[in-house]
């Protein structure tokens, strides 16, 4: 699927046309709500244009982002599969923790013997490349662990699908 995924600047560009979209919806108060999903960095790219055009409402956004906190791949997210295995999300069916047909959920999620579940809910520390130099970690949490995974065999290396510039994620000048 990488040759069919989107340049980062695809990517920014349909996020301006969402964004622009949505303020005419919201303009229009047709109570319109609109989700972007599979993409932490949208948030931080969010707040950076609301940065420079409306600086109270950058404020409020960022607010609002750090309550989420990003990615919850094995904090607050979790999957059970068809057949009961339980998993960081949907897209980790390669790793499971457990089985609730032989363990109680709870037990599992609270079990944190497993590196990659107690990995996950203490991820910062572990973030390589562009997301272990980023200042958004509060608000993106290294985003898709399991697309770094998948691209280039390191959990904890850099998300592909973040399309943020260096100097966004480095930058403490706004």
């Amino acid at each position: 699927m990488l040759k069919d995924e989107l340049t980062h600047q695809q990517a920014r560009d349909t996020r301006d046309m969402i964004y622009d979209r949505t303020i005419r919806l919201c303009v229009k108060n047709t109570g319109t709500e609109i989700l972007t999903v599979d993409n932490h960095a949208d948030g931080v790219y969010l707040y950076l244009r609301l940065a420079k055009e409306d600086k109270r409402k950058a404020q409020e956004v960022l607010k609002l982002l750090k309550i989420n906190g990003g990615n919850k791949s094995g904090i607050g997210i979790a999957d059970v599969d068809n057949l009961g295995f339980v998993h960081a999300d949907q897209f980790w069916r390669h790793h499971s923790f457990g089985n609730v047909k032989t363990r109680k959920f709870s037990e599992i999620w609270l079990d944190e013997s497993d590196e990659l579940l107690r990995n996950l809910r203490n991820r910062n520390p572990l973030l390589k490349g562009k997301c272990g130099r980023c200042r958004f970690q509060d608000i993106c949490a290294g985003n898709f662990r399991v697309r770094a995974e998948a691209v280039y065999g390191d959990v904890w290396q850099e998300d592909p699908a973040c399309y943020l510039s260096e100097e966004e994620i480095t930058n403490r000048n706004e």
